[in-house]
């Protein structure tokens, strides 16, 4: 650039002195022939939009799904300092960040016209060409690159230019942006293009898109030019922002005299201000300049017409549209499906424009306490305002213990209703045994204890029958009483209609009866859209929920620690044909410490779903549990078991949610073994024993117990259940006795927990995270990302039928999902009435509920 204006500076001297009446003539030096269109609030870092392609390469990352951004900028062209003018229209997506890292791709085409009496040399009309890629480093950076290529008639045509750019957040409150320019550009018409160095700071003060303020500055490498600026953007309203930039930048000026030719540094400034208006996925920004130039003078500079298309963009300036909502409930529902599905019902809930909700029943699956939860999430529909419809096909009971909190419930006219009320079975297997020769030998700790009597009994004792007896009268209480009070019948009328059933559509069309008070229409789908718009009052389509841009980089965090299924030593695991999860108390403690020391998670949920199993693992996880109390709010809800094992890891958190038809309590211990001896006897097996030691063959299965042994076992029973007792006496903040006296092995519906202080309060897990958001200070409606540990355990046979695509054949269905043989009912039943847990870990003392109930 130095090259060009000695140049033209002998070139002007030389003019002067053969014209000596010649006028005073003052041109520009255009700094940047390789500058793109001016982009006055368009940030290098923080949220970006398409125009990143130009501003900085490295935000391509941050970039959320697609976005096409088309900017026009008008000036006055006797007033223009620099090459700003003309139409830009860039795009750019991002993809991947799961296993692979973040990349991000844009494109760009840019007309500019450049004020040309105005700059010397001659930077002409050219049209610049951009492409434009970046990796994500790590979650929160980004460093990418940019080519661009100019075609024009002038000296700058076929001239290629690279910038760097890297972008970076710390956290939701700050972000920087930094671009080197030109890196290596080759000079043009002879004056060489020098390296600019940019660098923007840019915080958000409240943490969300309310406020954004940017300061930023760049510097010259040749002529140590510098230019800096401040912007910000306002979001004064929904969908309304106001943006404003100050800028102010060196402007280098050859100035021709009688006398000769004069090289002046002189500084301008200009100011932005406009407004944004977001409709959703799509926006408009206009914007106005003003110039204070070089001599003081004021001019309107022009103005800028920014139009944005995105995949996601700031929620509408005019609202969504009503619509309803469709959820499906189908099929065994999962803890973390559950999950989902309550995230799903609690955004429809805070959705102004969810006018209502249809669920497809599909004869869904899981325990009550699941049942409890979704029927509560319903009525929470209802109390936010939502219309909400009920379909179903083949209701079952549990289909219709959810449906009965809906507004209206619909029913296909090929199905009906099974409700018949609940039963459930214990399997005894000690017959079994008698007849193979083999003998079962456990301890336990206590009466309540029945968990050994599958095995050690005919029948239940005394003891066990009546506990039983009331833990399922409290649960079927819950059932009838609720679904009674959802459908306006008396709990008499309700039991004489479940005694008389299951039922046809046909017999259920009879309006009048208690019977025809159990569905409000029967229909196929037409006609119940039609019974649906008649009770709104409108025609509403049904539409997947609109999902505006968030309004933090980063949102505040839960972690969702799952203990699902038997609590097992080591690492977890899944089970695979048998559908069963076992929760290693390796993996939860890993998880536990993760969740305690990562920075972004400001509260721990520990949901469980468990019997229990191995008390060593179930203390291992407490004692991590407690480790963490006082650290992070350590809060816990309960699904539909969490017993035993299951009850030890949550005694130790701060809250305990429950819904009433959680299964809970069964605080106590068992241990024991199989004597094979006269099994092996009956088949002609003998053994022969080497051994030092009187009790290294204690837990041979070739032969019983000794009374000194049984002795010695029952003392270390006593241990762990006083380690037990007293982890529950601590956590809960009651005397040994007391737990004791709740303890024993008993086991408590969530209703019957409560009142003895082994659950704090009913509700899911909404309820907690509500709770959690709570006691991190921050406000209910604000949104949270929800970190969910341990990840699922691997499955072999899930990756060989992946690879054989056998989990093709069913959509959103594993391997062995597909091939379960607990798809066979007969098959289930008898598996469920084994615990996995005690079949994988034989000697280890058992903190497990007594049996899994599978209650219909």
């Amino acid at each position: 650039m130095r090259i060009a204006v000695v140049a033209l500076s002998a070139a002007t001297l030389a003019a002067a002195s053969t014209t000596a009446h010649a006028q005073v003539v003052r041109r520009r030096i255009a700094e940047e022939p390789t500058a793109g269109i001016a982009l006055p609030t368009a940030p290098l870092a923080g949220e970006v939009d398409g125009r990143t392609v130009a501003m900085n390469p490295g935000g391509l990352t941050f970039v959320r799904g697609r976005e096409l951004a088309l900017a026009l900028d008008l000036e006055d062209l006797d007033v223009a300092t620099s090459s700003g003018p003309g139409f830009g229209a860039f795009a750019a997506t991002a993809f991947g960040g799961g296993f692979l890292p973040r990349l991000g791709v844009g494109i760009g085409v840019e007309w500019l016209r450049p004020p040309r009496d105005e700059l010397t040399p001659d930077p002409g009309t050219p049209v610049r060409f951009t492409a434009a890629a970046a990796i994500g480093l790590f979650k929160h950076a980004g460093l990418g690159a940019s080519w661009h290529h100019f075609v024009d008639d002038t000296a700058i045509d076929g001239v290629d230019a690279f910038d760097l750019g890297a972008s970076v957040r710390f956290g939701g409150r700050l972000a920087a942006g930094a671009v080197v320019r030109d890196v290596g550009t080759a000079a043009i018409a002879g004056a060489p293009v020098q390296r600019r160095y940019e660098l923007e700071l840019v915080a958000r003060p409240t943490g969300t898109d309310r406020l954004d303020l940017g300061i930023g500055g760049r510097i010259g490498e040749t002529r140590l030019d510098t230019d800096g600026w401040i912007r910000g953007s306002l979001r004064v309203a929904r969908g309304v922002f106001v943006q404003g930039a100050l800028e102010t930048r060196e402007v280098h000026t050859l100035t021709d005299t009688v006398a000769g030719t004069i090289d002046d540094d002189r500084r301008d400034a200009r100011a932005t201000l406009g407004l944004e208006l977001s409709f959703g996925g799509k926006g408009a920004t206009v914007l106005g300049t003003g110039l204070r130039d070089d001599h003081g003078d004021y001019h309107a500079l022009g103005g800028q017409l920014v139009l944005r298309l995105s995949s996601t963009g700031p929620a509408s300036v005019i609202g969504e549209g009503a619509h309803l909502e469709r959820v499906d409930l189908a099929g065994e529902i999962g803890l973390r499906e559950l999950t989902a599905i309550v995230a799903r019902m609690r955004s429809i809930a805070r959705d102004p424009a969810a006018a209502g909700v249809v669920i497809a029943f599909d004869g869904v699956g899981g325990g009550w306490a699941t049942m409890q939860e979704l029927r509560d999430e319903v009525t929470r529909l209802r109390a936010a305002g939502k219309h909400v419809y009920a379909y179903m096909v083949n209701g079952t009971g549990r289909d219709y213990f959810i449906a009965s909190a809906a507004t209206k419930i619909y029913l296909d006219p090929a199905g009906g209703l099974r409700l018949v009320g609940m039963a459930g079975t214990s399997v005894y297997f000690r017959g079994l045994f008698d007849q193979l020769g083999v003998v079962p030998q456990f301890e336990k700790i206590a009466e309540f204890k029945s968990a050994p009597e599958q095995f050690t009994e005919t029948h239940p004792t005394e003891t066990a029958a009546k506990m039983n007896t009331e833990l399922f009268d409290s649960l079927w209480a819950q059932w009838l009483t609720q679904t009674a009070a959802g459908r306006g019948l008396s709990e008499a009328e309700l039991m004489t209609i479940i005694d008389n059933g299951p039922y046809t559509s046909g017999d259920l069309d009879a309006p009048g009866t208690p019977v025809g008070k159990l569905v409000d229409g029967i229909g196929a789908p037409d006609k119940i859209s039609e019974l649906v718009a008649r009770d709104m009052g409108r025609v509403l389509p049904v539409d997947a929920p609109v999902v505006p841009r968030p309004d933090r980089w980063t949102r505040p965090g839960i972690a969702i620690v799952y203990v699902d299924g038997d609590i097992t030593d080591g690492v977890s695991r899944s089970v695979p044909f048998l559908g069963k999860h076992l929760a290693g108390g390796e993996t939860l403690v890993r998880a536990l410490a993760e969740a305690r020391g990562d920075p972004r998670i400001g509260a721990i949920i520990l949901r469980i779903d468990s019997p229990g199993g191995s008390a060593l693992a179930s203390e291992l996880v407490a004692r991590e549990v407690f480790a963490t109390r006082g650290v992070k709010p350590m809060l816990c809800s309960m699904s539909d078991l969490a017993a035993s094992g299951g009850y030890f890891v949550a005694a130790g958190c701060d809250l305990i949610f429950a819904e009433p038809m959680t299964i809970t309590g069964s605080i106590g211990i068992f241990f024991g073994k199989f004597d094979l001896s006269g099994l092996a006897a009956k088949l002609g097996i003998t053994t022969t024993t080497y051994k030092h030691g009187a009790r290294s063959d204690a837990e041979s299965m070739f032969r019983p117990y000794t009374e000194d042994e049984r002795a010695a076992m029952m003392r270390q029973l006593q241990y762990m259940y006083g380690r037990f007792v007293g982890a529950v006496a601590e956590g809960r903040t009651l005397s040994k006795a007391a737990v004791d006296g709740v303890g024993r092995g008993h086991v408590w519906s969530g209703a019957m927990a409560r009142p003895i202080k082994l659950v704090d309060r009913f509700g899911g897990l909404g309820d907690a995270i509500d709770e959690a958001k709570r006691r991190m200070g921050i406000s209910l409606g604000t949104q949270v990302q929800l970190y969910e540990l341990p990840a699922p355990p691997a499955s072999l046979f899930n990756a060989l039928g992946r690879l054989v695509g056998v989990s093709a054949a069913v959509p959103g269905a594993s391997a062995s999902d597909v091939l379960d043989v607990t798809a066979i009912p007969a098959v289930r039943e008898l598996l469920d009435s084994v615990p996995v847990g005690s079949l994988l870990a034989p000697h280890a003392a058992q903190a497990r509920l007594p049996y899994d109930l599978d209650w219909q």
